[in-house]
């Protein structure tokens, strides 16, 4: 009876460390057909993610029309507009090897277009109405962390994947240079408010979205998760703010000037 015993452990024990390097050898062999698939999972559809959705689309229209209908650019960090060019460009870049949906590749196109006229609309058209010396935040202390994270923590070690992980991660910093720049002004024009505004909401929708999968579907993407929570931590002073001074009806946000 020790002998089957003994034998029947080892045989557990053997088969667990078989399992465990099948998983192995299936994250190495097919990490990106994994992440592929979890990334095609994660645009199924509810009202958090459509409200989502949304209030980026808004949010990201309501810059783009101050900017033109003022034909200036004062109060905008061009820098923040960079990054989250960058961001919508490393993401997307499945645009060119995956179909998921015409919704999906719709909003990836608006996204890409609308993020780059605005950049050309803040370093070009109306480039004189820029301040430059207010948005002096230092992005690449945003960069390199961001980029050596993607390398070390992503879902599969491929080129596609890793600019998806540093979208991610760089999104929730993306805003730091505007917060930043609204600080040292010690003020944001209402326009400019109402559109973090709209920005913070997408997120926090965004949060809400993943709860749901999580608890309906079992789904749960951690990278982007936690990147969520990250991001939508920097707008929680904001939205005080917003509600209490902002919806009040004054025209401008004011802030305590930095010391």
């Amino acid at each position: 009876e020790t002998r089957i015993l003994v034998s029947h452990v080892t045989d557990q024990g053997r088969e667990r460390t078989d399992q465990r390097r099948t998983s192995e050898t299936y994250r190495r062999t097919s990490g990106l057909k994994a992440a592929a698939k979890l990334h095609k999972s994660s645009d199924k559809m509810n009202i958090f993610r459509l409200s989502g959705d949304l209030c980026h689309l808004v949010a990201i229209i309501i810059l783009f029309l101050k900017i033109w209908r003022s034909k200036s650019c004062a109060g905008i960090s061009g820098k923040s507009q960079l990054l989250f060019a960058l961001v919508f460009t490393t993401r997307y870049l499945d645009l060119f090897t995956a179909f998921i949906s015409i919704y999906n590749t719709v909003m990836k196109v608006v996204y890409l277009v609308l993020a780059y006229a605005t950049v050309s609309l803040i370093y070009s058209r109306f480039r004189n109405s820029y301040d430059s010396e207010s948005d002096s935040f230092r992005v690449e202390f945003l960069l390199v962390p961001v980029a050596g994270l993607s390398f070390l923590e992503n879902y599969a070690f491929t080129p596609l994947e890793i600019m998806w992980t540093f979208s991610i991660y760089l999104e929730s910093v993306a805003i730091l240079p505007q917060l930043f720049m609204i600080t040292k002004t010690g003020e944001a024009e209402s326009i400019t408010t109402h559109y973090l505004f709209f920005l913070g909401l997408y997120r926090s929708l965004y949060l809400a979205n993943w709860v749901w999968r999580y608890h309906v579907e079992g789904f749960f993407d951690q990278i982007a998760v936690v990147s969520g929570v990250v991001q939508t931590i920097f707008y929680c002073d904001f939205f005080y703010l917003y509600f209490t001074r902002v919806l009040r009806g004054s025209g401008k946000m004011t802030l305590p000037m930095p010391v």
